[in-house]
């Protein structure tokens, strides 16, 4: 689990270069299941995780679907 920011330094950079902000990428991961901090909080829930192995499964995705 890792947060968009962490996700943005560390994963993306080794499917796509350069880096799209992040905005852009919490776009494109709106599919992929995010975890929150406290997901019975009435507003927001803190920081949202999202699954390194369900990014990493989108970029092989979409990489090998455009080959």
């Amino acid at each position: 689990m890792a947060t968009l920011e962490k996700l943005a330094e560390t994963v993306v950079p080794n499917y796509i270069d350069p880096v799209p902000p992040i905005p852009t990428l919490r776009v494109w991961f709106k599919d992929i299941p995010q975890f929150k901090s406290n997901p019975a909080a009435k507003r927001g829930g803190g920081t949202v995780f999202y699954s390194v192995a369900a990014v990493e499964k989108y970029f092989r995705a979409r990489i090998m679907g455009a080959a």
